[in-house]
């Protein structure tokens, strides 16, 4: 047992023998944890001597003892008697290596004295500076260290999922679809695509195909549902096809047909423009297709003329067909007119 391991404190000796990688209890009594340490540091010397922790116990362990004489000298005095000095016996103490001092320092050499120095200096601080170094492992992160966590947290977790979006190309079919429908045209036939389902249920109706029966779950259970399919045995009657025809000639064909000759644009086509004006002067003019529709539907369904050539029951079956009735289709007339109207502004 050593003095140096005597003069530390329990818990002292703990964390030392927990850096020296020997495991001791709580529970184990002081005298009983220094033994183990002293006889554990003694087996891993070579190991060990090199760590700052320890250097204080294996410098003890280097300094020799103090001789002391044992047996009794002779001692003369000036006159020439010889005393005889008594064998004196005292309690042996350990010899602590002693400090540097400035007459030491003195007869070193420049860097001799530089290096006692920094030894002295590292032997004092080493002890502290490990429990300083141990406390602040233990302490837990600043509020700054938090915050810089989470928001790398949410900048990754971000990041995946912009990644999850790319890879499933949904922007760029959406980007697709926008290009296309960001035109005249697409406004048109979106309004004619809204007019030929309205006619579809008339035309087509749709009947009873079978039943989705119900799933019970747990205590519970969806309700059957009944599917209907279009009556497809009415194309081959006379009443589809006179009623597809007189909303299809009345929507599309006749003011395609209008659009054609009264082309407004085709003046201007002549002209060097862009490629949007040339291509609309060389094809259907939108403005005049839209007019046109909008005077049909209003004199026949709206009024109900049918020119001598119509039957009114074809005429009320389109129109109640229609979603919004024929007002529903004017409107769509309105709407083309005015995408033309701004398509042309921008072109000029």
């Amino acid at each position: 047992m050593t003095s140096w391991l005597s003069k530390q404190k329990k818990q002292a000796l703990l964390e030392l023998s927990a850096e020296a990688g020997l495991k001791q209890d709580d529970d184990v009594r002081k005298d009983d944890l220094i033994d183990n340490l002293d006889k554990y540091l003694q087996a891993n010397s070579t190991r060990l001597a090199r760590n700052t922790s320890f250097q204080p116990y294996f410098d003890t362990r280097r300094t020799p003892f103090k001789a002391r004489s044992s047996s009794a000298g002779a001692v003369t005095s000036d006159d020439g008697e010889v005393k005889s000095v008594v064998k004196a016996r005292g309690r042996r103490t350990t010899k602590v290596k002693p400090e540097v001092g400035d007459e030491d320092v003195a007869n070193l050499s420049p860097s001799g004295a530089v290096a006692a120095a920094s030894n002295a200096i590292n032997n004092a601080l080493t002890p502290a500076v490990n429990k300083v170094r141990r406390r602040s492992q233990l302490l837990p992160a600043s509020p700054a260290d938090v915050a810089d966590d989470v928001e790398d947290a949410t900048k990754k977790f971000y990041s995946g999922l912009s990644s999850i979006w790319n890879d499933t190309r949904i922007p760029e079919i959406a980007d697709t679809i926008r290009e296309h429908c960001s035109s005249g045209l697409a406004v048109q036939a979106t309004a004619l695509a809204l007019e030929a389902y309205g006619l579809q249920n008339t035309v087509l109706p749709r009947r009873y195909a079978f039943d989705v029966p119900s799933v019970r779950l747990g205590r519970t259970s969806t309700p059957s549902y009944a599917i209907t399919l279009p009556d497809l045995f009415q194309l081959v009657t006379g009443g589809f096809w006179y009623n597809t025809l007189l909303w299809s000639s009345t929507s599309i064909f006749i003011p395609l047909l209008f659009s054609y000759f009264y082309n407004v644009s085709t003046r201007d086509a002549r002209r060097p423009r862009t490629r949007a004006v040339t291509a609309a002067g060389h094809g259907f003019d939108p403005l005049i297709f839209n007019v046109a529709k909008a005077l049909l539907t209003y004199i026949i369904y709206g009024q109900g003329y049918n020119f001598g050539l119509i039957d009114r029951r074809a005429i009320s079956a389109v129109s109640m067909s229609m979603i919004g009735g024929y007002q529903g289709m004017m409107i769509g007339s309105y709407v083309g007119i005015l995408v033309a109207l701004y398509e042309a502004v921008l072109n000029k």
